[in-house]
């Protein structure tokens, strides 16, 4: 039993011993950084697809007269990251156009013309003409409120530009709206 206890000791003392030397040791301390990032990428929605011109029904011939008076407007809405600049383009599928003109088809070859537009007062084509080189053109450019706040609301205008004196019967076309952000 005394060898065990001072065996024990002697395991205690050796143990303490390193201790004692291993904290003479550390006289210094050495120090370096590093660095800790993220990057928040932009985001931005678009929602166009409750967003109808519609422009009603038309007497046949009736605008003959009066092309562009009959108008309709509807709107777009986007929500950007915040500070996100973005561009809303718009461009008729039926016949794709960069200066915002649209055909509408219907029966047979006929088709009826309009043109969109970012005011009332018709003065702001809105197409997507310079958009695919970077500039904004004739598209509408917003900037981010943030994801968690309401989307902004875009207003398109839209005026008939051909005349009804066609075929009876419907005609429509299909408008894409495009946001680059």
């Amino acid at each position: 039993m005394t060898f065990n206890k001072n065996l024990l000791t002697a395991a205690l003392l050796t143990v303490g011993g390193f201790a004692a030397i291993s904290s003479a040791n550390a006289a210094g301390t050495v120090e370096d950084t590093f660095d800790v990032k993220l990057k928040i990428d932009s985001v931005c929605t678009v929602v166009a697809s409750g967003a109808v011109i519609d422009f009603g029904s038309q007497d046949a011939g009736a605008l003959a007269d009066t092309v562009g008076i009959v108008t309709s407007s509807s709107t777009i809405n986007v929500n950007c990251s915040l500070n996100a600049p973005y561009v809303v383009s718009l461009a008729s599928v039926n016949v794709p156009s960069t200066t915002g003109t649209g055909t509408m088809n219907g029966p047979g070859d006929d088709v009826i013309t309009y043109q969109l537009y970012s005011d009332l007062l018709g003065a702001d084509v809105w197409g997507n003409d310079g958009v695919l080189s970077g500039a904004i053109g004739n598209s509408v450019s917003g900037t981010g409120e943030g994801l968690s706040t309401a989307a902004t609301t875009h207003q398109v205008f839209a005026k008939l530009t051909s005349t009804t004196d066609i075929q009876l019967g419907d005609y429509s076309d299909t408008v894409t709206a495009s946001v680059i952000y």
